[in-house]
């Protein structure tokens, strides 16, 4: 089934996905440019009459764990930016309309100018595994071309290790995501964290950051700890805020390689903790001639099938920032290349 919550997240602006109270003390001192209601059109992301019980509980806390601000209480990593906030998942239903809402929600944040997307959620109950391939979910699809046209994505691998399902969640099986595992306060992944690889075996999560007891805000005043890959994905977006920050000339892909190149297992990556817990700090300071990853994700995926005679052009930058031509490297597996 999916899992609750979407934020899209900007060095300037951010959202979630299932509602937001903004009442509760920690948004007190927070920028929100706009709010969107997908699900019943409307510029009021709380709860409003018709909405399920909880509705926007979820969406609050991980909001509050991205950009909350409350000294003493809780600071999220990007307190200072500005954020967009759309609401786009039905808390008592699991259906298909859910995830045109995620990408109109994109679409949506793209359009105001958001720089990050971040989303705490995941769909799993029309889809296979082998659909987990970076190439067929729609909210897969759409975070791609998200990532093409400039926004970085972060989202949660799922809470699917100990359940039936067993696997990532899509959007997290995204070429150009970065999908979000957890762990606890000692490092050690949490038991109920999705674990990779994607589908056609991609490493997968890509980092990992605290989702064990993750302190939150609660309710309409009060503040506790929560669980789920849902909890650590805000802290790698906004992470991924104060990267920017830094680094604003930095395309989508850059952070990502950053992230991962950095992060506590990048020389020994695995398909539980990806490349590992992140550290922005370095991330900020890598030597970027080192980063690859000037090429965008094309927003029309590509197989190329043997016998039949394709042409890839692919335009990039070196590290000086002059264009350069890239000749792609194909492996053959399964009748592709």
């Amino acid at each position: 089934g999916g899992h609750r919550d979407l934020h899209s997240l900007h060095t300037r602006r951010s959202s979630d996905l299932t509602g937001y109270n903004l009442d509760h003390p920690v948004f007190d001192s927070l920028n929100v440019i706009a709010e969107w209601d997908f699900i019943n059109d409307d510029s009021t992301t709380k709860n409003e009459d018709g909405d399920p019980l909880g509705q926007h509980n979820h969406g609050t806390s991980t909001f509050s764990v991205l950009g909350g601000y409350a000294p003493g209480f809780l600071v999220g990593p990007a307190f200072k930016a500005d954020f967009l906030l759309a609401k786009t998942e039905i808390l008592d239903k699991e259906i298909q309309i859910e995830e045109d809402n995620y990408v109109s929600a994109l679409e949506w944040g793209e359009l105001l100018g958001a720089d990050i997307a971040s989303s705490s959620l995941g769909y799993t109950e029309w889809y296979t595994w082998e659909d987990m391939d970076g190439n067929t979910a729609v909210t897969t699809i759409a975070v791609d071309i998200a990532v093409s046209l400039g926004m970085v994505c972060v989202t949660s691998a799922g809470n699917e290790n100990l359940v039936d399902w067993g696997h990532i969640v899509a959007p997290a099986d995204a070429d150009g995501v970065i999908s979000v595992g957890a762990v606890n306060n000692t490092g050690l992944i949490a038991s109920f964290s999705s674990r990779g690889p994607s589908f056609d075996g991609r490493i997968k999560p890509e980092v990992c950051a605290r989702g064990v007891l993750t302190a939150s805000a609660s309710g309409n005043i009060s503040y506790g700890y929560g669980s789920g890959t849902s909890l650590a994905t805000p802290l790698v977006a906004g992470a991924a805020a104060v990267l920017l920050s830094a680094r604003p000339t930095w395309t989508p892909m850059m952070v990502r390689e950053a992230l991962t190149k950095t992060a506590s297992q990048s020389d020994s990556s695995n398909n539980n903790y990806g490349y590992g817990i992140i550290d922005v700090w370095e991330a900020i300071n890598i030597d970027e001639s080192t980063l690859l990853s000037r090429v965008n994700i094309s927003p029309n995926p590509l197989i190329l099938k043997i016998n039949e005679t394709k042409k890839v052009n692919i335009k990039g930058y070196n590290s000086n920032g002059e264009e350069m031509s890239i000749q792609p490297t194909w492996s053959t597996t399964g009748g592709t290349i």
